[in-house]
């Protein structure tokens, strides 16, 4: 090896070294202790919401959720409240900002202060964009996207005047390379990771650390729930089985430790992942290669047709082929995770209509 080669190859080994350290010395700066904090979980009532609840409240932690049905709010709350936890549970409609506000002056009545929000509340329509509607990506950027940046607001005068806070956004892989057939879903979350990254860059001078978290499949159950258009239950057959293989997908509650150890580090976006998980490696290494790839995947999907744009919950569009053993791990994960009753919401009504937009 010639000596400037070998002079840049340890200078360039120097300056990761170097920068491996500064890395970590922010780290242990920012850590804290989750013990007494108040920690709001949008969406706690079910799947990954609920779990981190869980780990919060195992930490030591206040927590307050909310969620759309009081039904599901009440039963998280008394869960997390019979093992042990001091809870909050409130109905709140995150589109709507009046409530949204109404929950955190009700939260910081009772407790004085929020220290921590975790946006974890979205949802999840599969199909093809010929199944889709506006109102399909309306309903996606305003419960995706709105939603949180209507929770991020309500908090950040409280937080502003503390100089300290954390913001953990729940974004997807699909805000970083879109998925076929999940487009108003990857909309929402592509306008997410842009704005926490943004708010990130300007809350940091209030002392106010945002993470924007990049979760891939995970087991959490909620597939029962989510809507599913077209040609629904081979929609739900793909979407389940993805979402329950133990190669590609990961459990709620390891998905829940990652997020809760970003959050405690002050990291800035990061992906929630089994290690070497294929997914994450080439969207990271190969963008380019990874959406040609998904464009051949996308010919493998269910065409058109079916319901066409009339919605099923993944409950109502179960098949021979889902549940079966192939998605054992996520049904075991919806029966833990409070995702085995109907959603009894707005949706419910509307679902049986046809958008003509």
């Amino acid at each position: 090896m010639r000596p400037q080669t070998q002079k840049a190859v340890v200078a360039g080994a120097c300056a990761l070294a170097a920068a491996c350290l500064v890395k970590n010395a922010l780290r242990w700066s920012r850590r804290f202790s989750y013990e007494g904090k108040v920690a709001i979980v949008a969406g706690g009532s079910r799947g990954l919401g609920l779990v981190l609840a869980r780990q919060l409240v195992a930490a030591g932690a206040k927590v307050a959720i909310c969620a759309r049905t009081a039904e599901d709010v009440e039963n998280a709350a008394q869960e997390l409240s019979e093992h042990g936890g001091n809870v909050l549970g409130s109905v709140c409609d995150i589109r709507d900002f009046q409530q949204v506000q109404s929950f955190i002056n009700r939260v910081e009545s009772i407790w004085g202060r929020v220290d921590l929000l975790l946006n974890v509340a979205g949802i999840i329509q599969v199909g093809p964009l010929e199944s889709m509607t506006l109102d399909d990506f309306h309903e996606a950027m305003e419960i995706n996207c709105f939603g949180p940046l209507h929770m991020i607001l309500a908090v950040l005068p409280g937080m502003r005047s503390r100089r300290w806070g954390r913001v953990v956004n729940i974004a997807s892989i699909g805000g970083k390379q879109a998925i076929p057939h999940l487009l108003p879903y990857d909309a929402s979350k592509f306008a997410l990771v842009g704005l926490s990254n943004g708010l990130r860059t300007e809350l940091m001078k209030d002392g106010i650390l945002v993470t924007t978290a990049c979760p891939t499949l995970m087991r959490t159950g909620s597939p029962r729930n989510a809507t599913f258009k077209g040609r629904h239950r081979q929609e739900y057959a793909w979407f389940s089985i993805g979402g329950a293989l133990p190669l590609i997908s990961m459990s709620a509650e390891r998905a829940a430790s990652q997020i809760l150890r970003a959050c405690q580090r002050g990291d800035g976006e990061v992906f929630i992942a089994n290690w070497l998980n294929p997914p994450v490696i080439a969207t990271e290494l190969f963008p380019a290669l990874t959406r040609e790839v998904l464009a051949i995947v996308n010919r493998l999907l269910p065409q058109p047709g079916g319901i066409g744009r009339r919605g099923a919950f993944g409950y109502e569009s179960e098949s021979f082929v889902s549940p079966s053993p192939m998605t054992a791990l996520a049904e075991q994960a919806a029966r833990q995770n409070n995702e085995m009753r109907p959603r009894d919401d707005e949706h419910l009504a509307a679902r049986v209509s046809s958008p003509t937009h």
